[in-house]
């Protein structure tokens, strides 16, 4: 004959407290590690080549424009 087993007391856990989500966490880690390869992958293969063509898109961009209003050498330009 089995011993008799005792019933738990009232509001006691009957299952250890991370039951089913160890395989949450083991998926959120992975997540995390894909996510962490991915951006410093990233950043590593955007500092050797990209830069210049970056830089050069950059000065492009910022180049002065001459003024509609002006003849290039400050004076209003006539109109006519």
């Amino acid at each position: 004959m089995t011993p008799a087993t005792t019933p738990p007391a009232p509001g006691s856990m009957t299952v250890p407290f991370l039951f089913g989500w160890e395989v949450v966490l083991v998926g959120l880690v992975l997540l995390v590690v894909v996510a962490v390869a991915f951006l410093a992958f990233g950043a590593l293969r955007a500092g050797r080549d990209d830069r210049t063509e970056w830089q050069a898109w950059l000065d492009a961009r910022s180049s002065p424009r001459p003024d509609p209003a002006t003849d290039g050498h400050d004076r209003v330009a006539p109109r006519g």
